[in-house]
């Protein structure tokens, strides 16, 4: 049984819904999570969710989430007892928004090369080209698009300064992640699809859920 679900919320912030107040478990499966995207979640906003586990101790979900570098901003469902941990926000509230900051992007970064396990790629303020693979277990990020004309297997975050504009396309989608501004896929997910190796395809938000559509 799962402990937590992770989902995007009406903000830009990730909510972590807390389905088991089992503090082992919750650990084991937020190294399960942060092993495949090591670096997605660092410094990471989280809103702790705790209406299905109102009695659980916030006081020890939000060192564990501190633990694995993310950042519990405010928590909805507290009883109480808990309620000085967290700034507590109800169900129909959202945190207040703050003004997106665009910074003007440059020309393209282009890679020809494989990207091989245990290689991240940054393109800081552009767009990112890759001619080649991006193998398992490598890491692709760019403030913009993403372009792969290989294979994608490992992990690709486009707007990754929050650009909810950002895409990324490939052929031959296989990705452990893929991620635009905060909203992501797992390789679960994407292996449902069932995409064929030769599929050219796009991955792009749309209300705020990301689609996967073939080209």
């Amino acid at each position: 049984m799962d402990s937590f679900q992770l989902k995007a919320d009406l903000m830009p912030i990730t909510t972590l819904r807390l389905l088991n107040a089992d503090a082992s478990l919750l650990q084991s499966q937020l190294e399960k999570i942060i092993l495949k995207a090591p670096n997605y979640f660092t410094n990471a906003p989280v809103i702790v969710d705790f209406t299905a586990q109102p009695e659980a101790n916030a006081t020890e979900v939000c060192a564990l989430l501190r633990q694995y570098r993310m950042q519990p901003i405010a928590a909805r469902g507290l009883e109480n007892q808990n309620q000085d941990v967290l700034p507590n926000i109800s169900a129909n509230q959202t945190a207040p928004k703050t003004p997106e900051k665009t910074t003007p992007k440059t020309t393209a970064r282009m890679i020809t090369k494989t990207i091989r396990s245990g290689t991240q790629i940054y393109a800081k303020n552009q767009d990112l080209v890759i001619l080649s693979t991006v193998n398992v277990g490598a890491e692709v990020i760019a403030d913009g698009n993403i372009h792969v004309y290989g294979s994608l297997r490992g992990r690709a975050l486009a707007g990754a300064s929050g650009d909810k504009n950002a895409r990324i396309f490939c052929k031959g989608l296989d990705a452990e992640l893929v991620a635009i501004a905060g909203h992501y896929l797992i390789n679960e997910t994407i292996k449902a699809r069932q995409f064929d190796p030769n599929d050219l395809v796009q991955i792009f938000l749309n209300n705020d859920c990301l689609a996967v559509e073939i080209l």
